[in-house]
């Protein structure tokens, strides 16, 4: 009678085999992973444009006024869903969170206003008008302030900036920003 099994070297070469392609699987898999920073930078990307568009758009914020357009043709408006009033130096920091899902309340200080989304996300906005005839950028930390390494520049970089013009134009100028928005959401 003869007795069929595996030799101690087909073994080896079988479980070889596997090790070899659970490799390459692995690999596959890690370097499609999405990049968490960047996915988190798109996100707040994204929030940034329709908030300032469903703002600037907004008639009963902002009237059409041909010699005044945009974020700067009204000095006071009634925060939508509310009694309060955004005006001064603050009126766009004010409106922009109203539209947002905050942790806590804004703070404004040394002429800017902070604020943390529920997401995370570590936003700060420069306020005051006067400056406002060219643009704001607004910073945010995609992972949070407390959490490193809070970078604004580099391969790790977790500190992106977002241009916002009276208008109500939005765009990037920096060079992580511009690859991020341009490329996919995978790590290279």
């Amino acid at each position: 009678m003869i007795k069929k099994a595996f030799t101690l070297a087909e073994t080896l070469i079988v479980l070889s085999i596997i090790g070899v392609l659970a490799l390459i699987v692995l690999s596959t898999l890690q370097n499609s992973a999405p990049d968490k920073n960047k996915a988190m930078f798109k996100k707040a990307y994204s929030i940034t444009e329709r908030t300032v568009a469903e703002l600037v758009n907004d008639e009963t914020l902002y009237p059409y006024d041909p010699d005044r357009i945009g974020f700067l043709n009204v000095d006071v408006v009634q925060i939508p869903g509310t009694t309060e009033a955004a005006e001064g130096d603050t009126k766009l920091c004010q409106l922009f969170t109203s539209k947002l899902n905050l942790l806590g309340e804004p703070v404004y200080e040394n002429n800017t206003c902070t604020f943390e989304t529920t997401d995370g996300v570590f936003w700060t906005m420069p306020t005051g008008i006067d400056d406002f005839a060219d643009k704001k950028t607004i910073t945010v930390d995609v992972n949070g302030i407390e959490n490193e390494p809070n970078l604004a520049s580099g391969d790790d970089q977790d500190i992106f900036s977002i241009n916002i013009y009276s208008d109500g134009r939005v765009n990037v100028s920096g060079d992580k920003e511009i690859e991020y928005l341009r490329s996919h959401t995978v790590r290279k």
